[in-house]
C-alpha cells in the first residue's frame, strides 16, 4: 500500500496569538479583529503583494461566483417615488402613466433618498436593492411606470426602470469579486481563530481558503 505524503510544515501558515496585555488593549477598543486581519494577510502573503496572493487563491472562484450571482450583478438606473399613503401612490402612478407629471416634478413630495435627486437612483447593482425592489428591477421593462408596490416597512413606491446594464466579467468585476471572496474568507478565518480561544503566545494554524 502506498502511503500518502505527510503535509509539509511549510505549507501551513501560523499566527502567534498576542500576549494577554495586547489582547486586553485590542479588545477594549474593539480592534482585535482588525489586528488579526492585518496579521493574517501579512503572514499568508509571505512578503509578496497581497493582491498576488488574492489572485492565486480567488481568481478561479471569482468566475464561479459571477455565474452564481448572474443578473444580481446587473446595474440599473431607476426613477423612484415613495409615500406612506396608498391612495397618493395610486394618484402618482396615473399621473405618470398619462404624462400629466414627471418623476422630477413629484420628487419634492416623495420620501426616501431619491427626493433630492429628482426621483433618480443609480446606477446601482440589483443585489444592493432591498426586496422586493430587486425582483421588480429584474422583471420591469425600461421606460414603463410600474403600479404602486408596498414595501415591507409599510411605504408604497412607484418605480420606473430607466436602464439596465447586464454585468460583464471584465477586469473590474473580477477584481471586485476576488476582493469579496477574500473578505469573506478573512472574516471566517478570524471567527474560527477567536472561537478556539487560544492561549496567549500560542501558535495558531491559519485556516486557508
Amino acid at each position: 500500500m502506498t502511503s500518502l505524503p505527510a503535509t509539509s510544515e511549510a505549507s501551513h501558515h501560523w499566527l502567534e496569538w498576542p500576549c494577554e496585555a495586547v489582547i486586553e488593549a485590542l479588545e477594549s477598543t474593539d480592534l482585535l479583529s482588525v489586528w488579526l486581519g492585518r496579521r493574517i494577510e501579512t503572514i499568508v502573503a509571505e512578503g509578496n503583494p497581497l493582491a498576488t496572493w488574492q489572485h492565486q487563491q480567488f481568481e478561479p472562484k471569482a468566475k464561479e461566483l459571477f455565474l452564481e450571482l448572474g443578473p444580481q450583478l446587473d446595474r440599473v438606473c431607476l426613477s423612484v417615488l415613495q409615500v406612506d399613503d396608498a391612495h397618493l401612490a395610486q394618484e402618482w402612478f396615473f399621473k405618470l402613466q398619462e404624462g400629466d407629471a414627471s418623476f422630477a416634478q413629484l420628487a419634492a413630495q416623495s420620501l426616501g433618498n431619491s427626493r433630492d435627486s429628482g426621483g433618480h437612483l443609480g446606477p446601482l447593482r440589483v443585489e444592493d436593492l432591498q426586496p422586493p425592489l430587486d425582483r421588480l428591477a429584474l422583471k420591469a421593462q425600461p421606460g414603463v411606470v410600474q403600479p404602486p408596490l408596498r414595501l415591507p416597512g409599510g411605504r408604497f413606491i412607484v418605480l420606473r426602470l430607466n436602464s439596465r446594464q447586464p454585468a460583464q466579467f471584465d477586469d473590474t468585476t473580477r477584481k471586485e469579486l476576488m476582493l469579496r471572496l477574500h473578505r469573506q474568507w478573512l472574516t471566517e478565518a478570524i471567527a474560527t481563530l477567536r472561537a478556539t480561544n487560544p492561549e496567549p503566545g500560542s501558535r495558531c494554524l491559519i485556516p486557508l481558503p
